[in-house]
């Protein structure tokens, strides 16, 4: 089994424990549609390039979280965007003619999805705006561009989330958020987005390879995005 039928086998399952949930208990469902930037660590290659500055990539998601008592509400979320892997954190492309060399960069887009376990936990402060905690677990599964690589490959690993947001409640039940939220991935490994294969890799002139070939690789990443959303329930949900 591919990475990606892996994958969309997991989402699916999401989506079917997402209609499981007892919506016909007043008040207890809620369906929050969210967009916004997404800014991903600077070791990542999905981020920076040698200018030193982070990139910020559209990013969309989906939660649909269930009331488990007041205040507390637990559930499943999924997220993603398309976003371009930086070549300046790997080695030059080494083209050879007879006698000649030629040192070249090469790039990929990349799909970036996540999606797992969610829960939030509401601040108590009245009104009609509302701070609350989030935390969350799942994965991440990032699709490399076939044309480009020649596989069908996934990288996928373990993602972790933590942040908060604010709340501000509308009319008819509605709510619209503000949430940060940083997704952290374990045991990143940013040369599996290398396009380039090994025989391809400029090991001849290494002095003329990107800086970012030698930064750090941490063992956990940070991945930083910023959503707005608004939040409803669905007919038969019930009430807020």
């Amino acid at each position: 089994m591919n990475g990606k039928f892996a994958a969309l086998l997991t989402v699916s399952g999401l989506a079917l424990g997402v209609a499981g949930l007892p919506a016909q208990e007043t008040g207890r469902f809620q369906v929050t549609p969210a967009f916004g930037v997404m800014r991903f660590d600077r070791t990542s290659s999905l981020s920076s390039s040698k200018t030193g500055l982070s990139r910020l990539w559209g990013y969309g998601g989906l939660s649909a979280l269930y009331r488990v008592r007041s205040g507390i509400r637990a559930g499943l979320y999924i997220e993603g965007g398309r976003v371009t892997a930086d070549p300046f954190y790997f080695p030059l492309v080494l083209l050879r003619y007879n006698q000649n060399y030629k040192l070249d960069s090469l790039s990929q887009r990349v799909v970036v999805l996540s999606y797992g376990l969610a829960a939030t936990f509401d601040l108590p402060l009245g009104g009609k705006l509302g701070p609350y905690l989030r935390a969350g677990v799942g994965r991440h599964s990032v699709f490399p561009d076939v044309q480009h690589t020649g596989t069908t490959t996934t990288v996928t690993g373990a993602e972790f989330s933590v942040g908060g947001g604010l709340g501000y409640k509308t009319g008819g039940g509605g709510l619209v958020r503000l949430e940060v939220v940083d997704n952290m991935w374990s045991n990143w490994d940013r040369d599996r987005l290398n396009p380039t294969s090994l025989a391809y890799q400029n090991t001849v002139f290494p002095e003329d390879n990107p800086d970012g070939v030698g930064w750090a690789k941490p063992s956990i990443i940070h991945n930083i995005r910023l959503m707005l959303g608004f939040t409803f329930t669905p007919s038969g949900g019930g009430t807020q």
